[in-house]
């Protein structure tokens, strides 16, 4: 009994292990990945410093400049999402196998 349950946390943990190592692998060491982030984090602070200053203003220019900053905001974000959903869609690839693998043994 205690060997089925050590060997149910080591499968566990090599598990979260595999797929964070293909996590960092295919998503947080690249180049766009980091370039996409740090032009969402450029972009949120900007438009948070432009919603601070402009905050009461109804002039239609200050409106515009907000929206199109906001669509390159959530332009990036998706841009982003979908760099991090090819890894994910490895993962959900390769770990039943590796379930399987220890389920055969």
């Amino acid at each position: 009994m205690w060997a089925d349950t050590l060997l149910i946390v080591f499968i566990s943990i090599c598990t979260a292990l595999l797929g964070e190592g293909l996590t960092w692998l295919m998503v947080y060491r690249t180049e766009k990945y980091r370039r996409l982030k740090t032009e969402v984090e450029k972009q949120s602070k900007k438009l948070e410093k432009r919603k601070e200053t402009h905050e009461d203003s109804l002039d239609k220019q200050h409106k515009k400049k907000k929206e199109r900053e906001e669509e390159r905001l959530k332009n990036n974000n998706s841009d982003l999402s979908f760099v991090k959903m090819k890894s994910m869609f490895a993962i959900v690839l390769h770990l039943p196998r590796h379930f399987m693998l220890f389920w055969n043994n």
